[in-house]
């Protein structure tokens, strides 16, 4: 079912039979299941895009991929509770105002389902909570998914001196699994593509 899917262009609903009917995926080793069924779980659609925008905006195309992964499995179509959109999953204020900053004064809602458009956008956005954040990963990351201003007030509760401490402090569960899973996500990522 997966590759079928996967051969479609459905690489969401072919990660969700692998995890469906393999729950326990990521307790295995690299190396103890075959390489097609880890490719199928951590996809590369669009790398071209995801790599040169990555490039050019600094940012290692790995996280973006994990972030993507975490965010709308790589659903062109994906639309979140929040009303965030598209593979980068980006709501339509936030969108519209990194689309004027790139020169896009017309952006509809309907353009972040556009997967090129969406990536330009959403790997920008990321750039910028990086650069906001000093380029502490852990903190970027809980602030992509929950807000920069969540995690301005988190970092004034618990010091951010040590990584691991500060997303175990992160209070809401979903944003702390969120903030794992994309680290997880990218070191994967890494270990099967990178060279």
């Amino acid at each position: 079912l997966a590759p079928r899917a996967a051969g479609a262009g459905a690489y969401h609903p072919a990660i969700r039979f692998l995890k469906r009917y393999t729950p326990g995926y990521l307790g295995f080793r690299v190396d103890a299941l075959p390489r097609q069924y880890w490719e199928l779980l951590f996809p590369l659609p669009w790398w071209r895009e995801i790599e040169a925008y990555s490039q050019l905006r600094e940012v290692d195309p790995y996280l973006v991929a994990a972030l993507i992964r975490q965010e709308s499995e790589f659903n062109p179509g994906a639309i979140s509770r929040a009303r965030a959109r598209g593979l980068m999953q980006i709501v339509y204020p936030t969108g519209r105002r990194l689309g004027r900053s790139l020169g896009m004064t017309r952006l509809s809602v309907n353009q972040l389902y556009v997967p090129d458009t969406c990536l330009r956008l959403g790997i920008l956005h990321l750039r910028r909570v990086l650069d906001q954040y000093d380029g502490k990963l852990e903190l970027a990351l809980a602030g992509y998914n929950a807000g920069e201003h969540r995690v301005d007030r988190w970092k004034t509760q618990f010091s951010t001196a040590d990584p691991a401490e500060f997303v175990e402090n992160i209070p809401f569960t979903e944003t702390r699994g969120y903030v794992q899973a994309v680290l997880r996500n990218a070191a994967l990522y890494r270990k099967l593509y990178g060279s």
